[in-house]
């Protein structure tokens, strides 16, 4: 088991204080920010992803689609 350390109260006092609302103001303030960061990092993935997904169905849909059309003429 690993060893325990000990945490100072005021810092515990600190992180779960009621009084630091200004952490809470700063998180709304800056999520716009952090919204397009977060689509700036992962959109090529995102885009590649749903390429593939959404293709696939696609083709799939189209060709199963193709064969009831030839069935039934």
């Amino acid at each position: 088991m690993a060893p325990r350390q000990n945490i100072q109260l005021r810092e515990i006092m600190y992180q779960l204080s009621p009084y630091q609302q200004s952490v809470i103001g700063q998180a709304f303030k800056n999520a716009p920010k952090t919204f397009m960061h977060f689509l700036q990092q992962r959109s090529p993935g995102l885009i590649i992803f749903g390429l593939a997904y959404y293709g696939g169905v696609w083709w799939t849909e189209n060709e199963i689609h193709k064969e009831r059309m030839k069935e039934r003429f």
